[in-house]
């Protein structure tokens, strides 16, 4: 093969991941902005309800931000409107390493039915760039079912934690759901498009916590491989 030849491929692989990355964020509309952190929504065709995603700074380090992100009994305390979580430990959704079974309360606004979700979650690191995956789904499960409570047919949370430096991690994180019941798609939206931002606003005064003051090395273990355990757009 010649150098041109060469070059010409060269600069073809480069397009080609250019487009990938491009399609990967296509659609994503910016909604706001609080305290350096930038919230987006798009709509999508797996639920009538918009995906939204937001991006900010939490000062600390990696590691215990990723500490804060596993421990269920948290979740309260920055996730937007969650009510009660736990990490669930059961014959067929046993909690071990790199694998989560959790269990999500979501308080509803009166006289709205409140929602409940059980996801798989399982995390990965890209070893060469140190940045961890986490990517949370619904499962189909009773556990814990309640009439009074609506099970969320789909729920999907992804968080993509990028090292900045020791001491701050780039937290990304992003959601769609569909809550069930007959709640119209827009008011969801109206009540959704927030959730972000507030979330990562949470895991900024959490990470404070004396809990994980001493955390200092990453936990998670399982290689990620691209397309698969990364973020999935």
């Amino acid at each position: 093969m010649n150098v041109s030849n060469s070059i010409a491929g060269l600069l073809l692989i480069v397009l080609l991941m250019c487009n990938i990355s491009w399609a990967a964020e296509v659609g994503w509309k910016k909604i706001g902005e609080s305290e350096g952190i930038e919230g987006y929504t798009r709509p999508t065709p797996k639920s009538s309800i918009d995906e939204i995603k937001a991006v900010g700074i939490v000062d600390a380090p990696i590691a215990v931000v990723e500490a804060v992100l596993r421990d269920a009994t948290m979740m309260p305390d920055y996730m937007f409107m969650c009510k009660e979580a736990e990490v669930i430990q059961a014959p067929d959704m046993k909690s071990e390493g790199d694998v989560l079974y959790i269990y999500n309360l979501t308080d509803m606004p009166f006289p709205v039915s409140d929602r409940d979700a059980v996801v798989r979650n399982v995390w990965s690191v890209d070893r060469s760039t140190g940045i961890l995956y986490s990517y949370a789904e619904t499962v189909q499960t009773s556990y814990r079912q309640s009439k009074n409570v609506i099970r969320m047919p789909l729920s999907i949370v992804q968080c993509t934690l990028v090292p900045v430096g020791e001491n701050k991690t780039k937290v990304i994180y992003q959601a769609l759901g569909d809550p069930g019941g007959t709640l119209p798609s827009f008011l969801v939206n109206i009540l959704t498009r927030d959730l972000g931002i507030k979330t990562i606003e949470g895991l900024r005064r959490v990470v404070k916590n004396d809990r994980f003051r001493h955390v200092k090395t990453v936990v998670t273990r399982t290689e990620s491989i691209k397309n698969e355990s990364g973020p999935k757009s």
